[in-house]
């Protein structure tokens, strides 16, 4: 459980730093008042969803690309946590509810540990479960608030 809590230490601590950044650049953008500096964060406030959906998709796309090809079974290439927030962040914006049990099945590890994965990450705020109300069996998951917008301005800062 320990390794659990230090993988989703990790991603957010790396979200509150690429926030913080973004925060930084864009008060200097704003503070300097100079017309010819180019405000590429600024410019990438305006990306629509499909946009952020595109970005998203290829990063996971990317991420199990990279685990299947250089993982020989020690797990050392899997950001597990992370597909399986982008997995369920996608779901989101494509107004999509899903399963608890299909982002487990997606994240390629094994079930037990995606679900102690997913465990951690509800209890950390990054991901909310609802009950399905026509089958009390079935579990929805969805991204937080917070972490769906730490993911996005993520994505606008990708090209």
């Amino acid at each position: 459980m320990d390794e659990v809590h230090v993988e989703i230490a990790a991603i957010q601590s790396v979200l509150t730093q690429a926030s913080e950044k973004m925060e930084a650049l864009n008060g200097l953008i704003i503070s300097s008042g100079n017309a010819t500096c180019p405000e590429p964060v600024l410019a990438n406030d305006n990306i629509d969803t499909a946009e952020l959906i595109r970005r998203a998709e290829k990063l996971l796309k990317w991420g199990r690309f990279k685990a299947e090809t250089l993982d020989f079974g020690s797990g050392l290439f899997a950001d597990s946590c992370w597909n399986m927030c982008l997995d369920t962040y996608i779901c989101d914006l494509k107004g999509k509810k899903v399963t608890v049990s299909s982002i487990a099945h997606g994240s390629g590890i094994p079930m037990t540990t995606a679900m102690r994965y997913l465990n951690v990450m509800t209890e950390e705020g990054m991901l909310q479960k609802s009950p399905n109300p026509s089958d009390n069996r079935m579990i929805f998951l969805s991204i937080s608030a917070s972490c769906k917008a730490k993911i996005s301005a993520i994505l606008r800062q990708l090209g």
